[in-house]
């Protein structure tokens, strides 16, 4: 599991530095990062509050994976048009 969050990662930082400006990479690492920290710091909270709701994970699963799959066609859109708008300019 460590081998593959840290190959996403990787890949993730390789995209920005292929995809952002030079001048801009700096800043839009730092956002990456601040994203992959809050990305470890709120599931263990709301995994928490839901079970303390309701006495069971299922819900905070049902949360995550949902927000897993909003965050990951959200990426995929922004980075296909992005990549578009790079090898057609």
């Amino acid at each position: 599991m460590a081998a593959g969050l840290g190959a996403g990662s990787g890949a993730a930082f390789a995209l920005v530095a292929r995809l952002v400006p030079a001048e801009r990479v700096g800043s839009v690492t730092g956002v990456v990062g601040a994203a992959g920290g809050l990305g470890g710091f709120f599931p263990p909270l709301v995994m928490g509050a839901v079970d303390s709701v309701a006495h069971d994970y299922t819900w905070g699963f049902v949360l995550l994976a949902v927000t897993a799959t909003g965050a990951g066609t959200l990426a995929a859109t922004a980075i296909r048009r992005r990549a578009r708008a790079t090898v057609d300019a």
